[in-house]
C-alpha cells in the first residue's frame, strides 16, 4: 500500500468516527495534518489534479449518483429543505467547474510555476450553504495545497462526501485531502487545526469571522449580500417574464441564505406603477417555484424576523407611505415594494427564506446613491437590460468592489477564478503565481 492511498483511507475512517460523535482528540488532528505535509514529498500535476476535480463534479452533476443522492437526502432532513430545492441549488453550485475551466487553470499554474513550497491550508466551513466554499477547494487542489477541512456541526455532509469520490476517482489526488466535522465548543481541535495549518481560511459571519483573526495567517470571508438591477430595457413584453423567472430562482436557491442570494431587486423606471407590476410577478413567480421547491421549515428566530419585515412593511403603509406588501401562506414567501418616494432607498437585506424587496429608482445616478452606503459589502449583482445599459451598470459596480455582475438565473453560479471575497484568495494561490 503507498502512502498516499494509507491517507485517504486514514482520511475516510476519521471522517466515519466524527460522523458517530465519537471522541476526537486534537491529536487526531494533528496527525492528519502531518500526513497531509507528507504528500507534499510527491510531485504534483496541476492537470492531473485538475482532471479527477472534474470527473468527480461530472459524477456530482448526475442527479441519479447514489453519493450525490444520499447526501442531499441527508441535507435536506437536517436543514429542513426539500430534496427538490437542495437539487436545484446544488445543480447551479456545480455548473461553473467545467473540465474546460478547471484545465486552464491547471495551465496557469502549470505556466508560472510555484516559487514557494505548498502551504497547507485549515479551511472552517459555513453551515448556511451546503457547498459553499468548493471554488476555493478546486483552486487550492489544483494549485497544489494540502487541504484540512472542518465542516460545519450543521452541514457535515457535502464536502465529507465529495471527498470520498475523489478518494475512488484517485487516491494521489485525494491524499492532500482530509475532512474533519466538529462543534464550535471543541475550541482545543480548531486551536490544532490553526497551529497545525501554513493558512486558515474561515467562512461565516463577521462575528464569527473576528473571533478567528490574530489567532492565525488567515483569508476570511465574512458577511456579505447580493442584489439585482432590471433596466427599462428588460421590462418590455418579450423579455419582462424570462427576467422576472429566472431572478425568482436566483431568490429561492439555497433558501437565499448565501452571500451569492438576491435580497433587493432594483428596478430602474419612470413608472412606479411599472415597478409594482414587477413586484408583483416576482411574488406570483416565487408562489410558482414553491408548488415545484416546496419552501424550507423555517427556523423560529429566522421566522420571527420574517414577521418583523411584514409587520414593518404594514405600519408603514398604515402611516401613509406607498409601500406594499404580498405575501404568500404560512411565511412561504415575501415581497415588500418599494417605491421611490424620499430619495432615502437603500439596500435591504432580509432574513431569507424567500423574502426579498423590490425598489423603485428613477434613473442610473439614483441607483448609484443606493449602493453607495453598502459599498464593499455587496459580493454579487445580477443586471438585467440592453447591451448598453448591462455595460454601464456593470462597471459603475464593479467600482463599487462587486466582485460577480451576473445575468439573471446565473447568481449561484460565479466562473472558477471569481475574486470571492476581494479576491484574497484567489490571489493567494493563482495571480502571484
Amino acid at each position: 500500500m503507498s502512502a498516499s492511498s494509507g491517507a485517504s483511507e486514514s482520511h475516510l475512517r476519521l471522517s466515519e468516527r466524527d460522523a458517530m460523535h465519537s471522541g476526537l482528540l486534537a491529536s487526531d488532528v494533528a496527525s492528519a495534518a502531518a500526513r497531509l505535509r507528507a504528500a507534499q514529498s510527491v510531485a504534483h500535476d496541476p492537470l492531473r489534479a485538475a482532471d479527477i476535480f472534474s470527473r468527480a463534479v461530472a459524477m456530482w452533476r448526475d442527479r441519479n449518483y447514489p453519493r450525490r443522492r444520499d447526501a442531499i437526502g441527508q441535507i435536506a432532513r437536517q436543514a429542513g429543505y426539500s430534496v427538490e430545492l437542495v437539487d436545484e441549488s446544488l445543480d447551479a453550485l456545480l455548473k461553473p467547474f467545467s473540465r474546460a475551466a478547471l484545465s486552464s487553470l491547471a495551465e496557469k499554474i502549470s505556466r508560472t510555476g510555484r516559487t514557494e513550497p505548498p502551504e497547507l491550508l485549515g479551511f472552517i466551513m459555513a453551515g448556511n450553504v451546503a457547498g459553499a466554499g468548493l471554488h476555493e477547494i478546486a483552486i487550492g487542489l489544483v494549485a497544489g495545497a494540502e487541504l484540512l477541512v472542518k465542516t460545519a456541526s450543521s452541514e457535515p455532509v457535502f464536502f465529507d462526501q465529495f471527498a470520498r469520490t475523489l478518494a475512488e476517482l484517485d487516491r494521489e489526488v485525494a491524499s492532500r485531502v482530509a475532512v474533519f466535522n466538529w462543534g464550535r465548543a471543541r475550541k482545543d481541535l480548531s486551536a490544532a487545526m490553526a497551529a497545525s495549518c501554513d493558512r486558515v481560511i474561515a467562512y461565516g459571519d463577521d462575528a464569527t469571522i473576528a473571533t478567528l483573526r490574530n489567532k492565525a495567517a488567515m483569508v476570511g470571508f465574512g458577511s456579505r449580500v447580493s442584489g439585482a438591477v432590471v433596466a427599462p430595457t428588460a421590462m418590455v413584453p418579450e423579455r419582462i417574464d424570462a427576467v422576472v423567472e429566472a431572478l425568482a430562482r436566483d431568490v429561492v436557491r439555497f433558501e437565499q441564505l448565501g452571500c451569492l442570494s438576491l435580497h433587493d431587486v432594483f428596478v430602474v423606471s419612470q413608472r412606479m406603477d411599472a415597478v409594482r407590476d414587477f413586484a408583483l410577478r416576482i411574488a406570483k413567480a416565487l408562489a410558482r417555484l414553491g408548488e415545484s421547491m416546496p419552501p424550507a421549515r423555517i427556523p423560529l428566530r429566522d421566522a420571527a424576523e420574517i414577521l418583523g419585515v411584514r409587520e414593518r412593511a404594514r405600519w408603514r403603509r398604515i402611516a401613509g407611505e406607498p409601500i406594499e406588501l404580498f405575501e404568500g401562506p404560512r411565511l412561504e414567501w415575501t415581497v415588500v415594494f418599494e417605491p421611490e418616494s424620499t430619495g432615502d432607498n437603500r439596500f435591504s437585506v432580509s432574513p431569507g427564506f424567500r423574502t426579498v424587496h423590490v425598489t423603485g429608482v428613477r434613473d442610473e445616478n439614483q441607483l448609484r446613491e443606493c449602493f453607495a452606503a453598502a459599498s464593499g459589502r455587496i459580493e454579487a449583482m445580477a443586471v438585467a437590460g440592453g447591451d448598453a445599459e448591462t455595460r454601464r451598470i456593470s462597471a459603475m459596480l464593479r467600482a463599487l468592489g462587486v466582485t460577480y455582475v451576473a445575468a439573471p438565473g446565473e447568481m449561484q453560479s460565479p466562473p472558477l477564478l471569481w475574486r470571492h471575497g476581494g479576491g484574497a484568495f484567489l490571489d493567494l494561490m493563482v495571480a502571484s503565481r
